[in-house]
């Protein structure tokens, strides 16, 4: 799937004096991902095309399993221009650009097309110009990462199914906020120790993405996975400023289609993924429950007044509309 996020027609005026084609410059990838999964065969690619379109006067090297440090060491590392890209959602720009918030907020986000159209809407581009701006963050692409859904030993199929349930989220305010307009208790559970807590009842159930509820196991303590979708979640290629303004015009086009091209194989990677593995959660015996979210999207109506009231009257429904 190619995104198109950024064209070459939003990547500003470029330096008068680029780093000459002659040369040749290894860029520098660091990541959260480990090798095989999707996001990292798709640098992978995306460094493979790299090389081969640029002749080899540029190659990528990549650094995943936060070799580098944590996200946010790594989005500081590119705003000093020692690190050329790193890899961070969307909606997860909140801490530095507050109302990147909405976008990461349950059900605003009906699926990864509508998140694109989000990113490309004026309010997104806002938030994009903000981020290279401020921070020297150019944005590249935007990869599918994931939809998250529920876990549990009963089934959720509407909002009242959460009430007095413990359930572990991670420490984020967006899901933290979603867990209490369900009616559940949000409960501390750190990511590792998760398994453990549903198996000994320390708490109810969780949320994550399809393939990461599969690859931890968790359907051996949990009977049923809700599909709740409660929250889309992208990865944007980060690029730094000062690497992409070093670059000649025809390199900055080859960075922008080997990225398109490695998003191509990240997004089918987990789209097929997560459709498979309702099949392979069924065949294991774990119901799959497919609940009408309306009565969910009807239970944060009260959050989205109160983002609307922080960043104005209308965001959430603007954004909305764009479905």
């Amino acid at each position: 799937m190619k995104t198109g996020l950024i064209s070459l027609a939003l990547a500003g005026l470029l330096m008068a004096s680029p780093v000459s084609a002659q040369e040749t410059r290894t860029l520098r990838l660091g990541m959260q991902g480990t090798a095989g999964d999707p996001q990292f065969e798709g640098v992978t690619e995306a460094a493979r095309i790299i090389k081969e379109k640029s002749g080899g006067r540029l190659t990528l090297e990549i650094f995943p399993n936060s070799q580098l440090g944590t996200f946010t060491e790594m989005m500081e590392q590119v705003t000093l221009g020692e690190l050329d890209f790193t890899l961070n959602p969307f909606g997860g720009m909140d801490a530095w650009v507050p109302r990147a918030v909405v976008a990461s907020t349950a059900y605003v986000v009906g699926d990864f097309d509508h998140l694109q159209k989000i990113i490309a809407s004026d309010w997104g581009k806002g938030i994009v110009e903000e981020m290279r701006n401020e921070h020297k963050w150019r944005t590249v692409d935007s990869w599918y990462f994931g939809t998250r859904h529920t876990t549990a030993k009963k089934p959720i199929e509407k909002p009242a199914d959460f009430a007095g349930m413990k359930l572990r989220v991670p420490n984020s305010a967006p899901l933290l906020t979603w867990a209490k307009a369900m009616g559940a208790s949000p409960t501390p559970v750190a990511f590792a120790e998760v398994y453990l807590a549903l198996q000994t009842n320390q708490v109810d159930g969780q949320e994550n993405p399809l393939p990461i509820i599969d690859a931890m196991k968790f359907t051996e303590v949990q009977s049923h996975v809700s599909l709740t979708g409660h929250l889309v979640q992208d990865q944007l290629i980060l690029m730094s400023e000062d690497t992409w303004n070093a670059l000649e015009p025809a390199d900055q086009k080859v960075v922008i289609e080997a990225f398109e091209a490695g998003g191509g194989v990240n997004n089918k990677l987990v789209t097929e993924k997560e459709a498979s593995l309702v099949d392979a959660f069924r065949e294991r015996g774990i119901t799959v429950v497919e609940p009408d979210k309306a009565a969910f999207r009807e239970a944060m109506k009260p959050v989205y007044a109160d983002l609307d009231a922080q960043f104005g009257a209308g965001t959430v429904q603007t954004l909305l509309d764009l479905r």
